[in-house]
């Protein structure tokens, strides 16, 4: 009996409208492309993700920089590196500066080690191996997590039109019956013998 109701939109029946059968074939439209497009999402967005940090491990590489100032020391209760201004050359013997974190209290001429991309600009230290596996995990969860989402939300908003529509025509419906039941009867109402609107199961 339990399967019975829970599938009575797909059965051809009097009490099913055309608004149920538009809200069976949404939810099963969206159940499937949550269901393909979930993991091949998620999976997209994980190679993607995991191209582009492996791309930055093969091209950034370190570069040896010469402080142009002296590096302040540390005060109290503060890390033992502190901003300072480098310089190095990049590629085509263009000299370029930045400034940096670099060990708290190194003296202006002293060396250090940035990390550079293939044109020479400064970046930060790529990411290890690890941390590259553990944020494309991460960003294929987010984009399968946004696809189930919208598609939640879509559906959802269907749902919501559809009650809408269906709240109207149980007030159009009530405008017939209800007068029966206090002892008018409107002309267009049901006569004797007829049948009223008819009422789904919920």
């Amino acid at each position: 009996m339990g399967m019975k109701v829970r599938w009575w939109r797909w059965r051809r029946n009097p009490l099913r409208r055309r608004s149920d059968a538009v809200e069976a074939w949404v939810v099963l439209v969206t159940s499937v492309v949550m269901a393909v497009g979930m993991p091949l999402a998620g999976a997209l967005s994980s190679v993607r993700v995991g191209s582009v940090l492996l791309q930055q491990r093969q091209e950034w590489h370190r570069t040896s920089a010469v402080l142009t100032e002296d590096a302040g020391d540390p005060g109290p209760g503060t890390y033992a590196r502190t901003w300072a201004v480098v310089r190095w050359t990049a590629s085509g013997d263009s000299v370029r500066t930045a400034g940096v974190r670099v060990a708290a209290g190194s003296r202006a001429g002293a060396r250090t080690v940035i990390w550079t991309d293939g044109q020479g600009r400064l970046v930060s230290a790529p990411l290890t191996p690890g941390q590259a596996v553990a944020l494309s995990a991460f960003a294929g969860m987010l984009a399968a997590s946004g696809v189930a989402l919208s598609l939640l939300a879509g559906r959802r908003a269907v749902r919501t039109v559809l009650d809408w529509h269906r709240a109207g025509l149980w007030e159009r419906a009530w405008a017939l019956t209800g007068p029966r039941w206090s002892g008018s009867t409107p002309d267009n109402a049901p006569g004797p013998g007829q049948e009223g609107p008819a009422v789904p199961p919920p």
